[in-house]
């Protein structure tokens, strides 16, 4: 793979990948669920997004346009145009950008796109009616992973890499097919505060795939000139016992290796930033904020954009990789990455979002996520943050709690 430090060529034409068809009968006005979730008849070739308050969905349509390219400010500015001499008349492009950001990225502007708050109440499907889990198999097995921690702890006694973030998959067979809606509901449920998402892969050997999840990372938003960012790095696994739970919450508040790894991400990200924002606000400490398996260090860093035409696209990936996904130093981290994991991340640890024509929209981290091949099979990610001090079955035990997710909302 390509140093995440080499520039990506410049792509002025933007070749348009055959487009699926429309689904017969079918209008954007007929997404709407009686739950107010904007899921009905969801397919796996469909678009989904939901931030915390808002919601957004199209299905996929013959007069959609899309694109399997690496992401650029001319890429994007050639698909914004031509969905424009095509009768979009406010164009919203959505993509999945990889974790090496100089291959291609999955691309869509829909031609039918409808926008709607999200409702107050979030209610998981009904576990029953869901085909049951028949295969699970780790990639790699938990004991390799261990070894790969094992020996990125070899490379900091040895050098000055600091921080790598090591992945893992598990690949998750169902005796069904699944309904995307229900998975997405269930994601839902659990991801109230994030951002969950069903986008569909374009490309060669896509064959209706699609990069599912609920991820509780904003890697930037961006109005107008404003930006918002909220890097998260450094987490410790819930509790059922409200009291042990508290405990955890406050120790890794005060955690000494948290909060270095914490400290790595937020120093690169505002170095980087500083470079394009003036009012830029860091605050010294992180908080601590919980999603439904994790605690998290989280810090909200905001500023305004020097330069009023850099997107949120472009900010998202002046800052990819950030130390949170890859490891500090981030050129470094990459190359160990490359060397340790035993197979290729694709869209995981990557951008996943949507942007409109002025350039305003929102881009987080791509994980808690899985791709899905439409049918009844998945593919699960997660990673951790490894530094000098991490233990090896920890990491382990972080990788599984991050998938269980995803997996609970497949499980009957």
């Amino acid at each position: 793979m390509t140093s995440p430090r080499s520039p990506a060529p410049a792509h002025p034409t933007v070749p348009v990948q055959p487009l699926v068809p429309e689904h017969p009968g079918v209008a954007a006005s007929d997404t709407a669920a009686p739950d107010g979730w904007q899921l009905n008849q969801l397919a796996s070739r469909d678009l989904f997004f939901a931030s915390p308050n808002r919601q957004m969905r199209s299905q996929a349509s013959a007069r959609d346009l899309t694109a399997s390219i690496p992401a650029s400010a001319a890429t994007v500015a050639d698909l914004m145009a031509r969905a424009r001499d095509q009768g979009i008349q406010a164009p919203v492009l959505f993509g999945a950008i990889p974790f090496d950001a100089t291959r291609s990225a999955s691309l869509t502007i829909p031609f039918r796109l409808v926008e709607a708050d999200c409702p107050a109440v979030r209610t998981a499907p009904d576990r029953s009616t869901r085909p049951a889990v028949i295969g699970r198999t780790p990639v790699p097995a938990p004991e390799v992973y261990g070894t790969m921690v094992e020996r990125a702890l070899d490379i900091f006694a040895k050098g000055d890499v600091r921080k790598i973030v090591l992945s893992r998959t598990m690949d998750v067979e169902l005796d069904g097919i699944i309904d995307p809606a229900t998975v997405m509901r269930d994601l839902l449920a659990r991801n109230g505060h994030g951002y969950t998402f069903n986008l569909p892969i374009h490309g060669a050997g896509a064959d209706g795939a699609s990069m599912m999840g609920a991820s509780p990372e904003l890697l930037v938003r961006r109005e107008a000139d404003k930006v918002v960012l909220n890097p998260l790095a450094g987490s410790i696994p819930r509790h059922a016992d409200p009291d042990i739970d508290r405990q955890r919450r406050e120790s890794l508040a005060v955690s000494e290796k948290d909060l270095r790894e914490h400290a790595y991400v937020i120093s690169d990200m505002a170095r980087k930033l500083a470079d394009h924002c003036v009012d830029l606000q860091v605050p010294e400490k992180p908080s601590v904020i919980g999603t439904d398996t994790l605690w998290h260090l989280s810090t909200f860093i905001t500023g305004r954009l020097r330069d009023p035409s850099m997107t949120a696209l472009d900010v998202g990936l002046a800052l990819h990789p950030t130390p949170a996904m890859c490891g500090f130093p981030t050129a470094a981290a990459f190359d160990c990455i490359q060397q340790l994991e035993p197979f290729e991340r694709e869209f995981f640890a990557g951008l996943i979002g949507w942007q409109r024509a002025n350039g305003d929209g929102e881009w987080a981290l791509t994980i808690r996520c899985a791709r899905f091949d439409g049918q009844r099979r998945f593919r699960l990610y997660a990673g951790a943050g490894i530094v000098a001090g991490s233990d090896p079955a920890s990491e382990i035990r972080e990788t599984e709690t991050k998938m269980g997710t995803f997996l609970k909302a497949l499980s009957a």
